[in-house]
């Protein structure tokens, strides 16, 4: 996302620091400025987007959270009253995939080349200028993240929203011709497809003799988007955009922009009715949120009352949990622009970034107080499986989840956007990964293969989606499978070369689940200071008695560790570790202790 330094300062008309310190302090609330520069007079920042972050695709959304971070105004474009007639719009929508349409027709439009600040902006997003109707549309998508399109109505008068069932062609604006799939999403007038979601098409292309035209901006089933863009190998503005979470209440605030800045630059007269379809509306969905969170998970105390103001800042609705009896308890329900928020942890990550990860302290001392173990014993059962599979000369392979073929279609899971189409599924059978790892090791001529691979397999179990751990292994002597598996106190009967074990459902016992012994955690909060030290003694000391001497007489809450690393003759090298100090007082210690000054 191109950020224009100037343009930004137009939603945020007090915004008083320079260019540089926006682009630190975005990097800072989670927008990295991956690049800096300045064209023509104007200062770029290149932002990265995190991609649940689709509200800030456009200088709106970004807007926003910068008028939260520096607590200053945010001031929309100016817009017009729009007045619609009453005459209907050609429109019709069978498809299941449109989540909101708005839309109207406009005549006697007066189209030209754009304007030079159009050209200007467009070029410096690296859009070419086409005239200033469809640049309007670009201009549009760019500062509200939602894209738009017209269509010319002197060659197509009416417009249908449908899944494709019998078109095969689409030929777009710079006439690449593209084979369409079944489903995919198209706008046709009934005879030709005149557009896809996300790009526009020859056949209803505006030119600068365009009079009239039908304006329509929309948000589709994102999933839809991206398939299309991605199987007919065609990525635009517009499908990175609508192949995200975008929110269907922005629509009628940046289409009544649309229609105003056309009724200014292109005179244009709005004579039809304003066509708002809408069968997928948002769902406002209040989260449970303990404003005693954020300290708890900085580490440092963040005053329940600035997540308080802070939330409200972002548009959130705030009531108390009374129901839940508890100080501090809140009900927070997000507005509808941000569909990233969904859980707690959401908005303790708004109010941490707000607050400012660079104000969380990073030479606290820590706490030195051991933490229970919370490592699943599945875990160390699958270390320890590693281990005695590869002692044992078995290969150890990793492979994708995703597979062709599927073993029960009815508790199959499908990906909604695989990465290969020809791999749609996930792996219910790990058997299936290595009879894939099989076949490699046939193609390079590798004989008496045996090779294992532990990892998930995913089912549908009860309406449920579910994954398990499995071991997958394989050994051309089925007979000599048999017997390592029963070395490994694992189930052994099988008369195949493969077998999998789905270790989630083995009995929790001794006998499957090693024994874990002192296995406490320490969480570290600063450096640990590692120093040397060469003691030279005579005659010969017993090492362990070395380390109890020169231990003791360090403070156990500063040492983390010490080790004698090397011995020649009468020379003995030390290496200890400090932790909860500075560098200074570790290595003030650190002489003091072996008489090093």
């Amino acid at each position: 996302m191109k950020l224009i330094y100037s343009e930004i300062k137009k939603w945020l008309p007090d915004l008083t620091i320079d260019a540089k310190t926006l682009r630190d302090d975005l990097t800072l609330i989670g927008h990295f400025a991956s690049g800096y520069e300045e064209i023509e007079g104007e200062i770029i920042l290149d932002l990265e987007i995190r991609q649940n972050r689709a509200d800030c695709l456009g200088y709106y959304g970004i807007a926003r959270d910068l008028a939260v971070f520096y607590k200053i105004n945010l001031v929309l474009p100016q817009i017009n009253t729009i007045n619609y007639s009453n005459t209907p719009v050609p429109i019709t929508v069978s498809s299941p995939d449109v989540h909101r349409i708005q839309a109207t027709s406009i005549s006697g439009i007066k189209n030209s080349l754009s304007p030079d600040w159009l050209v200007r902006f467009l070029k410096l997003h690296d859009i070419n200028s086409i005239n200033t109707l469809v640049d309007l549309t670009n201009y549009i998508m760019l500062e509200w993240g939602i894209p738009c399109h017209a269509f010319d109505t002197n060659k197509s008068t009416k417009l249908i929203w449908e899944n494709n069932q019998r078109y095969s062609e689409f030929i777009s604006l710079d006439g690449t011709k593209i084979k369409l799939q079944p489903q995919n999403l198209v706008i046709s007038d009934g005879k030709e497809v005149l557009s896809l979601s996300f790009i526009g098409g020859q056949n209803s292309g505006i030119n600068l003799d365009t009079t009239d035209s039908i304006l329509e901006m929309a948000v589709y089933n994102r999933s839809r988007v991206r398939n299309d863009s991605r199987s007919l190998k065609t990525i635009t503005e517009a499908s990175i955009r609508l192949d995200k979470e975008l929110d269907t209440e922005t629509i009628p605030l940046a289409f009544s922009h649309l229609l105003s800045l056309i009724q200014k630059h292109c005179q244009a007269v709005i004579n039809g009715k304003l066509f708002d379809v809408y069968p997928v509306k948002t769902t406002l969905t209040p989260i449970a949120f303990d404003s005693q969170k954020p300290s708890l998970y900085a580490g440092i105390d963040i005053p329940p009352d600035f997540s308080k103001q802070i939330l409200s800042s972002l548009k959130c609705s705030i009531s108390p949990l009374v129901k839940e009896g508890i100080k501090g308890r809140l009900s927070v329900t997000p507005p509808s622009l941000r569909k990233d928020l969904i859980i707690e942890k959401d908005l303790i990550e708004e109010i941490l970034r707000f607050y400012g990860y660079n104000k969380i302290p990073t030479d606290t001392p820590i706490d030195s107080t051991s933490l229970s173990d919370i490592t699943p014993p599945l875990l160390y059962l699958i270390e320890k499986l590693k281990d005695d599979l590869v002692a044992l000369g078995y290969d150890e392979v990793r492979s994708w989840p995703l597979v062709s073929d599927t073993i029960d279609p009815a508790t199959v899971i499908k990906t909604e956007n695989s990465i290969n189409s020809d791999y749609p599924y996930l792996r219910q059978n790990i058997i299936q990964s290595l009879e894939h790892q099989l076949g490699k090791y046939i193609r390079f001529k590798l004989p008496l293969s045996q090779f294992f691979e532990i990892g998930k397999i995913f089912f549908q179990e009860k309406g449920k989606y579910t994954e398990k751990y499995a071991l997958g292994v394989y050994h051309h002597n089925p007979t000599q499978l048999k017997i390592d598996l029963q070395k490994l106190n694992l189930p052994y009967k099988t008369d195949n070369t493969f077998k999998q074990i789905i270790l989630d459902d083995l009995p929790k016992s001794d006998k499957y689940i090693p024994k874990v012994i002192d296995n406490n955690a320490v969480e570290l909060r600063s450096q640990i200071i590692t120093l040397d030290a060469n003691v030279n003694l005579d005659p010969p000391q017993d090492p362990i008695k070395l380390i109890k001497k020169y231990s003791s007489s360090i403070d156990p809450k500063i040492l983390w560790s010490m080790e004698i690393i090397d011995i020649y003759q009468t020379r003995y090298t030390f290496r200890v570790s400090y932790y909860n100090c500075d560098a200074l007082t570790a290595k003030k210690i650190h002489l003091s202790t072996f008489n090093l000054n």
